[in-house]
């Protein structure tokens, strides 16, 4: 079997209804429920950023070269087109718009020149890197991390599409898009890779009567066909996760232990990635090697080969040398590794800006690949994070709170509960490949290319020029 990278992402945003007396446009009034939570009292700041949230139980897949998992308390998820569910018929009545919510859009005109998807790839970028550096400000130096940009950006831009003006424009600034990017949506559904699978899914309650304009939208552009949650908390459960069980292939089987009395909306989104090198790695060639932490030394398994394929140059900017491999379906791994051990991680991160990151990347896809002596570890990282505080960091309104779906539903009494982005990556060497492509000698003008510290990773999109995965590994051990 040859070798396999598998990441997997599972994005959930969970929205309830507000803790207060709310009137609504007809002058009644109706209370909402005090949240329950899902395992105990949620206290966003005391929750631990390496922890799981306490609204929510996760069970980590086995580890697997096939399993790379994000989880984030917002339904959207992304993982592969998903089956059309039998739903009952939504009654929508005719309401005023509000002057500040405009319709989701029904053209796009930059999409047939592909415009739009190359101006949302150079999006993507930039929220790419301002997502790391609000990852590791947040994480301690000597932690790992792994997330799904991409994924995250799918599920907030779906919340996009129902996003009343304020909203709508603090959206577009947080996740780098021109204001008014009409085209974004179809430019996101654009984008189609055998290499990874998103989907895309709305459960709401009975009660929360979305706008039909909304879900002719969501269908047509995210292919998600809502489902309506009954009034048994426990048959609500089973659904979710029965749901992101089958779009996750069974490695997140249970999601959720139980949901809150007064959920009013739940979004889901998952990414799975599944793709093999484009020259497999000899299983017997692996051996124990040194890798330097910061204050100590680890032995961890190397892969190893003595003429593998690497495009890569060193970077004075970032003091670091870059090495890119080719894996399938227009996807490859991008690792930046500092020059020398008296340079730290820290130090590449800190450079490393959107625009220097473009260049480095512009200046890989005209490098050549060379036969290279190559020493990388095997990965695994698992990274689970609240989103909530990442937004704050990143200086986003407050998004509990100042919430305007006026686009998808009249009921103003929504609030975000939770947002958590659950990450689980692993790089291996599987199968065994025949020894004489790498019984060769090894000549001394042979480039080198050793992972032997910490250092940053990119799974990029060669195709469409944005990273689908991202993050740093410190213990590649996890």
């Amino acid at each position: 079997m040859a070798s396999r990278l598998t990441p997997l992402t599972l994005l959930l945003l969970l929205l309830l209804a507000r803790d207060s007396t709310c009137s609504t446009e007809n002058g009644t009034s109706h209370s909402t429920m005090e949240p329950e939570s899902f395992g105990g009292e949620r206290s966003q700041e005391n929750l631990s950023m390496d922890d799981s949230p306490k609204n929510m139980s996760i069970q980590h897949p086995e580890a697997s070269s096939e399993t790379n998992s994000t989880t984030i308390m917002a339904t959207n998820t992304t993982f592969e087109a998903p089956t059309q569910p039998t739903t009952p018929s939504i009654q929508t009545t005719a309401q005023p718009t509000f002057a500040s919510c405009l319709e989701p859009p029904k053209s796009c005109f930059d999409l047939a020149n592909h415009s739009a998807e190359a101006l949302l790839g150079d999006s993507l970028v930039d929220f790419s890197v301002k997502l790391y550096h609000a990852f590791s400000e947040l994480k301690k130096p000597e932690t790992n991390i792994a997330f799904s940009p991409f994924s995250v950006a799918s599920l907030l831009t779906h919340v996009l599409l129902g996003a009343g003006d304020k909203t709508r424009r603090n959206l577009e600034s947080l996740l780098s898009y021109p204001e008014g990017f009409a085209c974004v949506h179809e430019a996101l559904k654009a984008i189609k890779s055998k290499g990874f699978t998103s989907a895309s899914q709305i459960f709401h309650s009975p009660d929360l009567e979305l706008k039909s304009t909304f879900l002719n939208a969501s269908q047509r552009l995210y292919a998600s066909h809502p489902q309506v949650l009954g009034n048994d908390s426990s048959v609500n459960v089973e659904l979710i996760n029965s749901w992101v069980s089958k779009k996750t292939h069974g490695k997140i089987s249970h999601l959720l232990d139980s949901l809150p009395s007064d959920t009013r909306l739940v979004l889901l989104n998952a990414i799975y990635l599944s793709a093999k090198w484009k020259t497999v790695f000899n299983q017997k060639k692996t051996t124990m090697e040194p890798f330097n932490l910061r204050s100590s030394v680890i032995k961890v398994p190397m892969m190893m080969s003595k003429k593998y394929p690497v495009a890569g140059f060193s970077d004075p900017t970032l003091k670091a040398n870059i090495g890119m491999l080719q894996l399938s379906h227009n996807l490859s791994l991008v690792i930046m590794v500092p020059q020398h051990l008296k340079y730290h991680l820290e130090d590449l991160e800190q450079a490393l800006s959107p625009t220097v990151f473009k260049a480095v990347m512009k200046r890989l896809e005209l490098s050549k690949y060379q036969p290279t002596l190559l020493m990388m570890p095997r990965i695994k990282v698992m990274s689970n994070q609240d989103m909530l505080p990442i937004l704050e960091k990143l200086e986003f309104f407050d998004f509990s709170y100042e919430l305007d779906l006026c686009g998808l539903t009249e009921d103003p009494d929504l609030q975000v509960s939770a947002m958590q982005h659950q990450t689980l990556l692993e790089l291996t060497e599987s199968g065994v490949e025949a020894a004489a492509a790498t019984a060769v000698s090894v000549a001394r003008t042979l480039l080198i290319f050793e992972v032997q510290q910490p250092f940053l990773f990119v799974l990029w999109d060669q195709q469409y020029k944005f990273p689908v995965f991202m993050g740093r590994v410190y213990d590649p051990r996890g």
